[in-house]
C-alpha cells in the first residue's frame, strides 16, 4: 500500500496525483526508484528483479533438457572410459588364459590366441597339442604365466610405442597389441610363435606324416625340406619308405616348444644308404631279410638303399650244396659290405673230406671183405639193412667163392650233391681196382658209381645206402 508523502492519506493505486491534496505522486515514484538503485549499489546486493529474471532464464525447459543431457553425457563418457580401461586391461587377458588352460577349455583359449603367420590356423582343434603340453609340463605353464605378467608390466612402460609386440621375441607365447577396442582403447591378444620343422634325409621318396596326417615326401634334389607352421607342442613324425629292397616306418617324437628360433631340425633314416657288396663268389645271389632280391654280388656296386635293421646275406650252390654267407647289416655311413662264405665253405670242405674218407675206407674194406669172405668188414661204412648192405652181403661171398681177389688202386669223388642240412646226398666216383682171376691173371679195371649216403647220428659218421653205375 502507498501513502501521499505530503498529506499522508492513502493513495489510490494507479493515480498520478493524491486525491486528497493533489500532490504529484510521479516525483515520489522516480525518487524511490533512484533510492532503491542507490541502496542496491551501496549494499552491493543485486536487484531483485534481475535475479528473478536470471533464474527464470536458467530454469527454462530447454535449458533443463540441455543441462541434463550434458550431465548424462559426461557420466557416460567417464563410465565408458572406466569400462574400456577395464575391458582392455591385459591382466584380465592373462587371467582368462590361465583359467582356460587349467580347465582345458580349448574354445576359450583359442579365442584369445593369435598368430602372425596367417597360414597357422588357430582354433579349438589345432591348439590341442599346446594344451596337452601344458598338462604334461606344469612347470612350463608357470614360466609362461610369469613371462606374460612381465609383458603386462611392459605395457605400462610402452609410452605409445606402435610396436605390436611387447614381450621378449624368443618366448613362445607373448602379449601383443591387436588393434583397438571400441576404436579408442588398446586391444591385446596372446601371440603364438609359429613352429616349423626342417626334415633332412638322404633317401628319396620318404613319406612324412605328422600326427597321422601326411605332409609331404622327400626328393633327391632337396635333402632338407621345411614343413609348417604348427602350434607349439609335442608331435610325432612318421617317416615311411617302401623301396626295392626294404620297407620301413619309424616314429620320431619332437618337441616344438623347446625349438630354437621356432625351428626344429629332424634327421630321419640316418642309418640308410647304398653300399658296394663283395664276396668270394661273384655269382652269389643276394638276399635281404630272407628274400632273394635277384641281384648277384658282381652287380651290387651301388646296392640300396637299405637300413641298419636289414639282414643281408648271399647264397651260392657249390657241390650241390647251397652255401650261405654270413648274415650281416650296415652301419651309419658304411659304403662297403663284404659277404664272407668262409664258415659255410669250411663246413662244405669238412663234409667233403668226410665223404672222401668214407669212400676210401669203404673201397679198401670192401676188397678185404671179398678176399677174406667177411661181410662184417664193411659194416661201419654201409647203413644197416640198406639196399647196398643187402646187395654186398650176397656179392662178397659169391665173388670170394669164384676165386676172385680184388685190390684198390685209386678212388676219387668227381661230383658232390649234398643236402643243405648235410644229412643226405650223393657222390659220383671214379674208381680203379686190380682184379685177379682164379687162374692168377690180373687186370686193372675202372668203374664210375653214384653212391647215395646218409648221416648216422648214432655213430656220428656218414654211411652209404645204395650204389649204381654212373650214366
Amino acid at each position: 500500500m502507498k501513502f501521499c508523502t505530503k498529506c499522508g492519506n492513502k493513495v489510490i493505486e494507479g493515480k498520478l496525483f493524491c486525491t486528497s491534496c493533489g500532490n504529484d505522486l510521479r516525483a515520489r515514484t522516480s525518487n524511490e526508484n533512484e533510492s532503491n538503485k542507490a541502496y542496491n549499489v551501496a549494499t552491493d546486493k543485486p536487484n531483485e528483479s534481475h535475479i528473478s529474471n536470471f533464474k527464470l532464464s536458467q530454469l527454462s525447459k530447454k535449458s533443463k533438457i540441455a543441462l541434463v543431457t550434458l550431465m548424462v553425457l559426461i557420466v557416460a563418457i567417464v563410465a565408458s572410459i572406466q569400462i574400456g580401461d577395464f575391458l582392455s586391461d591385459p591382466n584380465r587377458l592373462v587371467t582368462k588364459f590361465e583359467k582356460a588352460v587349467v580347465s582345458e577349455n580349448a574354445f576359450d583359449l583359442a579365442s584369445i590366441l593369435s598368430a602372425s603367420d596367417t597360414r597357422l590356423k588357430v582354433d579349438s582343434k589345432s591348439i590341442a597339442p599346446l594344451l596337452a603340453y601344458f598338462k604334461s609340463n606344469p612347470t612350463y605353464l608357470n614360466t609362461v604365466l610369469e613371462n606374460l605378467k612381465t609383458d603386462v608390466s611392459n605395457t605400462k612402460e610402452d609410452n605409445g610405442n606402435t610396436s605390436t609386440t611387447i614381450a621378449e621375441p624368443s618366448n613362445v607365447l607373448t602379449l601383443a597389441k591387436a588393434g583397438k577396442k571400441f576404436f579408442i582403447f588398446p586391444n591385446y591378444k596372446i601371440n603364438i610363435k609359429p613352429s616349423y620343422i626342417n626334415i633332412t634325409t638322404t633317401v628319396k621318396d620318404v613319406t612324412f606324416s605328422i600326427n597321422k596326417v601326411e605332409i609331404g615326401k622327400s626328393t633327391d634334389d632337396k635333402p632338407t625340406k621345411e614343413f609348417g607352421p604348427y602350434i607349439p607342442g609335442n608331435y610325432s613324425i612318421l617317416a615311411s619308405y617302401k623301396g626295392k629292397y626294404v620297407t620301413i616306418s619309424e616314429d620320431y617324437p619332437i618337441d616344438l616348444v623347446l625349438s630354437t628360433e621356432g625351428i626344429t631340425d629332424l634327421s630321419v633314416f640316418e642309418d640308410m644308404g647304398n653300399v658296394t657288396i663283395s664276396s668270394e663268389y661273384p655269382e652269389a645271389d643276394i638276399f635281404v631279410n630272407g628274400k632273394n632280391v635277384n641281384v648277384k654280388v658282381k652287380d651290387a656296386t651301388d646296392f640300396g638303399p637299405i637300413d641298419s635293421t636289414a639282414k643281408v646275406y648271399a647264397t651260392y650252390v657249390d657241390a650241390g650244396k647251397t652255401l650261405k654267407s654270413e648274415e650281416t647289416s650296415i652301419s651309419i655311413g658304411q659304403t662297403y659290405l663284404n659277404l664272407s662264405f668262409a664258415e659255410s665253405a669250411n663246413d662244405l670242405i669238412d663234409v667233403q673230406n668226410q665223404l672222401k674218407e668214407v669212400l676210401s675206407n669203404y673201397a679198401s674194406y670192401f676188397t678185404e671183405a671179398i678176399n677174406a669172405n667177411n661181410v662184417s668188414l664193411i659194416d661201419p661204412f654201409v647203413a644197416p639193412e640198406s639196399e647196398l648192405y643187402k646187395q654186398q652181403k650176397a656179392y662178397i661171398p659169391s665173388t670170394n667163392g669164384n676165386g676172385i681177389r680184388e685190390q684198390v688202386v685209386s678212388t676219387e669223388i668227381t661230383n658232390y650233391d649234398i643236402s643243405d642240412d648235410n644229412k643226405t646226398g650223393s657222390i659220383t666216383t671214379s674208381e680203379v681196382y686190380t682184379i685177379t682171376a682164379k687162374d692168377g691173371t690180373a687186370s686193372n679195371e675202372s668203374f664210375n658209381y653214384v653212391y647215395k649216403f646218409q648221416y648216422n647220428d648214432a655213430t656220428s659218421s656218414y654211411q652209404f645206402v645204395s650204389i649204381n653205375k654212373a650214366t
